[in-house]
């Protein structure tokens, strides 16, 4: 058993959220975080500071020493507990939408119905990390970009929809004519 912990998350493909396993955080534990991630501590479920690249020593109530002692009432457990959540603020490209199903409208100009589909790919960086945690996270020790793309997905294809209908009919342009009023 270790006398001094060290917390360090190396960053996982697709991870955006990462909570360190162990609760139970000694005194002097090293916290080292790396390039393009920020770091939470939390204690009673509120999360106390927030670091950036480096290394750090953290300091909580856990005495190693005294650990067996002061934890007995607690059933073993230490009733000085803290988090450590880890933000991956990497900038994400090539994520892809699309519609799950063609989307229906009446060309104005020929008066027919037609199918149309809608796909890309769009990028995301995570820029205020504590109010994403308490957002989007809460107390899930994982979050993922599948997860992300989830939440986000209904969102963009309601209003994409939308946008979609409102051109062709306001502006009565013709499906065929759709290719000349796309932004490259």
């Amino acid at each position: 058993m270790a006398i001094i912990d060290i917390v360090k998350y190396e960053q996982q493909e697709g991870t955006i959220v990462h909570k360190f396993p162990s609760c139970d955080l000694r005194w002097g534990t090293q916290l080292v975080v790396y390039p393009s991630q920020i770091a939470f501590f939390a204690k009673g479920g509120k999360i106390c500071d927030q670091f950036t690249e480096g290394t750090y020593t953290l300091k909580t109530n856990n005495i190693p020493l005294l650990n067996k002692i002061i934890n007995l009432p607690f059933g073993g457990d230490s009733p000085f507990q803290a988090d450590v959540w880890f933000v991956n603020t990497l900038q994400r490209l090539n994520l892809k939408w699309g519609t799950e199903t063609p989307i229906l409208l009446e060309d104005p100009k020929y008066e027919i119905i037609v199918p149309v589909r809608a796909y890309g790919q769009y990028g995301f960086r995570i820029n205020n990390a504590e109010l994403f945690i308490s957002n989007l996270v809460g107390n899930m020790p994982h979050f993922n970009e599948q997860q992300l793309q989830t939440y986000f997905r209904g969102l963009l294809l309601m209003k994409l929809t939308d946008i979609i209908a409102k051109k062709i009919i306001y502006d009565k342009i013709s499906i065929l004519n759709i290719p000349t009023h796309l932004q490259a």
